[in-house]
């Protein structure tokens, strides 16, 4: 265990433990109740990411939108209040990095450093997350066989230009509250599954061909975000 984690949960371990005594002893009358003890499981994760991670943002909306939840659950707040409030706080985040954080351009020659790699019957795939900025990744001269992509609060866009692609390929996206922009060879055919919600994906190639060799098969969700494919 990590020496973060262990003073988080050393802490809250002797908060509550206080507290009880307290409360055992009438010097603190509080109503214990359980109610709502699952937002726990969002604040807890989100206060040690602010203590390990290098991001402050995220866990920073998540420890607000944990006590949130824990506020509407206990009935200090309406659960419509709550959800116009957490949005709210992730707009004034989205914000705040945007103020005080420089955007991220990954080109290839960083590739190596930054993108994960692992194999899935017999192929390479990429494992992307981008959250919190813009990232450009290229990859051209490289053979793509497939990426899972996950983007929050900003933006990627994903340059197949010049990438060297088998008979199919495949993109499985997981975008929330992001733009992505694919840019594909006008001699790749694509094929697009996504479901989405508040959100949608806009073809805007060219030459828009849909059934041949090589195929990309975009697959995954989008949620309050766009997809743009295009040359």
């Amino acid at each position: 265990m990590k020496q973060a984690t262990k003073l988080v949960l050393a802490l809250a371990l002797i908060a509550a433990g206080v507290l009880w005594i307290l409360n055992i002893t009438g010097v603190l009358d509080i109503a214990f109740s359980t109610k709502g003890w699952w937002a726990l499981f969002v604040i807890v994760p989100s206060l040690v990411g602010l203590i390990n991670d290098k991001d402050k943002v995220g866990p920073c909306i998540g420890i607000g939108v944990g006590v949130l939840l824990l506020l509407a659950a206990r009935d200090v707040i309406t659960w419509n209040m709550m959800w116009q409030i957490a949005l709210a706080l992730v707009v004034i985040g989205f914000g705040v990095n945007l103020l005080l954080f420089k955007s991220c351009c990954c080109h290839k020659h960083c590739e190596v450093h930054e993108l994960k790699t692992f194999t899935r019957n017999g192929k390479n795939i990429r494992r992307i997350e981008s959250a919190f900025g813009k990232q450009q990744i290229s990859f051209a001269g490289e053979t793509f066989e497939g990426a899972e992509v996950q983007s929050s609060f900003g933006g990627l866009t994903l340059d197949l230009n010049g990438a060297v692609i088998p008979d199919e390929a495949f993109i499985d996206l997981s975008v929330g509250f992001s733009g992505v922009v694919i840019i594909v060879p006008e001699n790749l055919a694509v094929q697009v599954s996504v479901s989405s919600g508040f959100g949608g994906v806009n073809d805007n190639r060219r030459t828009k061909l849909g059934t041949g060799n090589p195929r990309l098969i975009i697959t995954g969700s989008v949620g309050f975000g766009g997809v743009e494919i295009r040359n």
